[in-house]
Order: structure tokens, then sequence, then C-alpha cells
């Protein structure tokens, strides 16, 4: 107040002098710019009128069709009645190395001006922290959105396959399907092999979850390490009915809460040393940042903080809930600020432990 009276007054004094040299008025106009200048924060532009009428673009790292490209397309249809200004929303694709090149661009290249919105792979918050080749981007200085998904897994055997508990997977040996060595069907088994002693044998080189489910049935493999629980609930309710696969072990950071995996044991529960529990505690972190959305550092704050409300806003909206049951099978929201703790957790682990972890998910015959 004392500076305001303080500027008033100096205003009131040129008022009087400028009057007296130019006249009334163009003495007002000048003290209008004046103002304008002296108080800028008054005149700001909201983010209501910055969004209105221009059109905000959700860059997908995936192909078209996957489950990232599906949920993106799905929020897409919701999420500007929750923007202020109601802009226009659209998807586009930018696949490659994992969602690395959409990254990349959303970081480096795209407007800071709130108008991109990257949806990226899992594994891209940890790419900084892994040290990974082609990164151009650092995920602490991200604002993020928040995650769609937890994306809880689980180790799963086929009825006939000899597993019979999680006790069986240190026991003799698994063979399971792997859809590529960066997937999560090849990365957490190879992972729980080399971190925990279990006995996974992966044969990689099936398409997709569906092949692999196909070579479940005929038996030409025993199980799978690594499936998302929420699509065996929503592809194949039939397998937990008819009782087709036993689940042996959850992959995530917390239990589930569903009736279905009451008695299956966690996987930070089976790590035997505090030094394992903090491996897995980065690994089951990709599952809790199942479906990541953020926006570059630069952004302005007010608009960062408009399109999270957004986002919240939109994975509680009751429509985009219906037409997610019908399409993508159940939202568990992590918040942006979740997300950003969580990151922030992990990165501040000893190195020593990032190191085991970075060996543990390291593709053979990569540098």
């Amino acid at each position: 107040m004392i500076l305001f009276s303080m500027v008033l007054s100096s205003m009131i004094e040129a008022s009087n002098l400028v009057s007296a040299i130019l006249g009334r008025r163009r003495a007002a106009a000048l003290l209008a710019a004046f103002a304008l200048l002296a108080c800028p924060g008054a005149y700001a532009q909201s983010v209501a009128d910055f969004y209105k009428g221009k059109t905000i673009t959700v860059l997908v790292g995936s192909d078209v069709g996957g489950g990232y490209d599906l949920t993106a397309r799905t929020l897409a249809h919701y999420f500007a009645r929750h923007v202020p200004g109601h802009p226009n929303i659209i998807v586009q694709n930018k696949p490659g190395a994992s969602s690395l090149v959409a990254t990349n661009y959303a970081y480096e290249i795209a407007p800071k001006d709130g108008t991109v919105i990257a949806a990226v792979q899992r594994p891209i918050p940890f790419q900084t922290l892994f040290g990974d080749a082609g990164v151009r981007f650092d995920v602490r200085k991200m604002q993020w959105l928040g995650s769609s998904t937890n994306e809880l897994g689980v180790v799963v055997a086929w009825h006939t396959a000899p597993q019979r508990t999680v006790d069986d997977l240190f026991g003799f040996e698994m063979v399971v399907g792997g859809t590529g060595p960066a997937t999560d069907p090849e990365l957490f088994p190879r992972a729980m092999n080399r971190v925990l002693g279990t006995k996974f044998r992966i044969v990689s080189g099936y398409p997709g979850q569906a092949q692999i489910a196909l070579a479940m049935e005929r038996e030409e493999i025993q199980g799978s390490g690594n499936w998302s629980f929420s699509d065996i609930e929503k592809g194949h309710p039939d397998w937990i009915s008819q009782k087709k696969i036993r689940m042996l072990l959850q992959l995530g950071l917390t239990r589930s809460a569903s009736a279905e995996l009451r008695d299956v044991p966690l996987v930070m529960d089976i790590a035997r040393t505090p030094a394992q529990r903090q491996v897995f505690e980065i690994l089951m972190g990709m599952k809790a940042l199942g479906r990541p959305y953020f926006v570059a550092p630069g952004v302005p704050a007010d608009r960062t903080e408009a399109l999270r409300s957004a986002f919240m806003a939109t994975m509680n909206d009751p429509d985009f809930l219906e037409e997610a049951k019908q399409a993508l099978g159940p939202i568990d929201l992590t918040s942006g600020a979740d997300m950003e703790r969580i990151i922030a957790n992990l990165y501040a682990l000893p190195p020593e432990v990032v190191a085991t972890a970075r060996a543990a998910v390291k593709i053979p015959g990569a540098n």
C-alpha cells in the first residue's frame, strides 16, 4: 500500500506537470500508457484468453492404435471442456525409440507456450537417471501433468505349467514370451533374474501380447513374466473366471485391492535385502507412471497449472470414465505432483543402487 501511494502521488504530480505543458487530453493518454507500464500484472493475459481459439497438440510418442495412442485420443475428446478458453485438441503421433524422438522434440523444439503436451511411454522418466543414449532432456525439469494409469503387472503361468507359487520361479526354469528386449514382457523378467535370482527363460520375437496369449494357449510357452492386470481383466476375463492362469507375483510399488490378487505376493515383498528393494523401487516406479503426460520447461506456470487441473478434471469426468471403461479399462490416476515426488525420490537414491538397476535392465549385447 505504501508503494502504491508513492506511485499514485508521483502520477498526480506528473499529471499536473504534463497538463501544464501538453494540455489535458494528451496528458491523459500519456498517463494511461504509464499506468500500463507501471502495473503490467493488472492487464496480463489470462489463461482463458490465451487458449481461446487456439489448438493444443497432444504429441503421442507411439504408433497409432496402441494403448498410449488410444488413451490420448480418448482423453482428447473431453480435455478441452476442462481447459480455460476451451481450445481445440488434436492428437499427433511421433513414434520412435520408445518415445525418445517425441520427448526430445517436445523438450527442445516444440513451442514452450502450453500448446504442446507430450504423451510418452513409461520408461521416459527413467532415461535421464540411467544415462541412456540419445537423451536430450532432463526429466527433473519437465512439468508433469499426471499419468492416467498405474500399470500393475503380474507374472502369470498357464494352468498346465508346473509353476504353482512364487517359490517355483526360483526353483526351476519358466519359459515366457517376449516382444522385444526394451519392452516390459522382457525387461522385468530379465531384471528379476539378475537381481532376485529367478529363472525365467525369455523367448523373444512375438509381435505383441496377442501372440503371446495364443502361444500360452497352445502351450508353446509356460506364461508371461509381465502382463498388465487391467489388460487381463478386459481382454481375457475367462482366464480368471475359468482359472486358466495362475497369477504368481504382483509387479508394482503397492499391492492391488483386487480380490483376484488378494493372496498374490508383491515383488517388493520378496526382495531379500534393502539394496534389492531400492532397485525394485526404481523399476516398479515405471509401473506407477504407466501413461505419463508432460509439458516442457518454459511453459508459463499459470498455464501449466491450468493444464494440470484440466488433466485431473478429465480423469474424473464421468463421460470420459464411461468411454474409458469400454475402450481402455480402469483408470488409475497419478497426479502431476505425485509424479514429481516419485521421480524426485528415485533420483535421490544412491548412485550404486541406480547402477545396479541400470545393469538389471540392460539389453544383452548393448554398450
